[in-house]
């Protein structure tokens, strides 16, 4: 890895080997629901609390991005998640059922990029092979966090925006002639993906990854790899609206 003034170049270009969202009931009913893996209705997520619910998101995530690998939790060998909550609450109490190596990341809205930033040179070091990346957020957890608890029944100026209810996830793992993941989704007779089960791992002769050389001529690999990254600067341009998180974050934007 080299770092040409502030920016990290990866020479082994680690890459998105598998990834998976799960999303709540708002967001299942936006333009982009056909690309979710999972969309729960329930804010509750069949918890007590908000933010059980949001630690099950992201539990959901990780478990889906695993799936659609083929991955057990004994092939990842670190877990870089976060979420908006203190201590991060949500991603260590989802990722205590792993058995992962974790490192709890909080960078706000940047957390799932830093989370992937953070993964991406612990294996372009060596220190990993594969790592899986996740981030949450929930709204009605977001609003008690930042702002006031939807109980008070406060109202919402116009300004306002609306925190994403749900959870990404993806495995990054050191990239071997831009290999191609393929999914190993089970389907029943219904023709439905079957995400939630045992990951079942492929026999040696079927390995769910591909070379390129061995792709037909003129087809090119759908692998995402990270290139390079650029850690931000604080800088404080006094805003202090709570409501109006756009114009905090739209200075980061222009530059």
């Amino acid at each position: 890895m080299k770092n040409n003034d502030g920016n990290l170049i990866f020479e082994h270009k680690p890459h998105i080997a598998s990834y998976a969202s799960v999303v709540g009931k708002k967001e299942g009913e936006g333009p982009l629901r056909m690309f979710f893996d999972r969309i729960i209705y329930d804010s509750y997520a069949g918890k007590d609390t908000f933010e059980q619910a949001e630690s099950e998101l992201m539990s959901t995530a990780v478990r889906v991005a695993l799936n659609k690998g083929d991955y057990s939790q004994q092939d990842i060998d670190l877990a870089c998640c976060g979420d908006l909550l203190n201590q991060c609450v949500a991603s260590s109490f989802a990722m205590r059922s792993y058995a992962i190596p974790y490192a709890g990341v909080y960078g706000a809205c940047s957390t799932m990029a830093l989370s992937m930033i953070l993964s991406a040179t612990a294996i372009e070091s060596g220190a990993a092979k594969r790592a899986v990346c996740a981030a949450s957020s929930h709204y009605c957890t977001a609003e008690r966090q930042y702002r006031f608890p939807l109980e008070y029944g406060s109202q919402r100026p116009p300004t306002a925006q609306w925190t994403v209810t749900g959870s990404g996830a993806c495995v990054l793992e050191k990239d071997n002639g831009f290999r191609v993941a393929r999914s190993k989704r089970k389907t029943d007779a219904k023709g439905s993906n079957d995400l939630s089960s045992p990951v079942i791992k492929a026999p040696a002769d079927q390995h769910p990854f591909v070379d390129t050389q061995t792709e037909k001529a003129g087809e090119q690999s759908q692998s995402l790899f990270i290139h390079s990254a650029r850690l931000g600067r604080i800088v404080d341009f006094q805003i202090t609206d709570q409501n109006n998180m756009g114009a905090a974050m739209a200075p980061a934007d222009v530059k």
